[in-house]
């Protein structure tokens, strides 16, 4: 089941990143998309294929029968603002929440998953950090000239966070990781937030 979810997250990424590159306001955005797309296909690609070492004949089908329903919903909710061509909700939605989930989950269960599991994550975390890097860069830029989209962040981060907490949660659960031992994933996405002006 946290595979799966995994694979639900990254295939988020993988479409909304390619779907970024055709309205990215410049040059330097669309090739650090392109750069992100080839890594989170690659993410899927290693997801999938450890699945099926781990014995799940059909992936695509235990996926959809698996998956997270918050999660799903946040993928819905990310392509909404991809396909509205939304530029500030759509690198809030995917390189600061989604990234800052992934990489706050991947980490931890990195260092309890068994060694060949234990490697991917590494990889992806890695990945991650700098997708994280690139959402509160441009984002920090676009808040200093156009304060007004403060508002509006504030209003998206709002609607997102139950989803993002809530498929936290779930996943944590099927780790069976004790409620004290778990990673903060809300004190690591707030201080996310917070480096773009934002509260909890």
């Amino acid at each position: 089941t946290t595979l799966c979810n995994y694979c639900v997250g990254e295939t988020a990424a993988l479409d909304a990143s390619s779907g970024m590159i055709g309205f990215a306001p410049d040059r330097g955005a669309k090739i650090f998309l392109a750069t992100q797309v080839v890594d989170e296909g690659r993410h899927l690609e290693v997801l999938l294929h450890r699945m099926k070492q781990l014995g799940v004949a059909d992936p695509d089908a235990e996926i959809a029968q698996r998956a997270n329903r918050s999660l799903l919903k946040f993928k819905d909710r990310l392509l909404d603002f991809v396909d509205a061509r939304d530029w500030e909700a759509s690198v809030f939605a995917q390189n600061v929440i989604l990234e800052c989930l992934e990489f706050t989950v991947f980490r931890h269960h990195a260092g309890t998953a068994d060694p060949v599991t234990a490697e991917m994550l590494r990889g992806i975390v890695s990945d991650e950090r700098r997708h994280m890097g690139f959402g509160e860069n441009d984002l920090g830029r676009r808040l200093l000239t156009a304060p007004h989209t403060h508002d509006r962040l504030r209003k998206i981060k709002r609607e997102l966070d139950s989803l993002v907490l809530d498929a936290f949660t779930e996943t944590m659960g099927e780790l069976s990781i004790e409620h004290d031992d778990r990673p903060d994933l809300a004190g690591d996405y707030l201080a996310a937030v917070a480096r773009l002006g934002f509260g909890a």
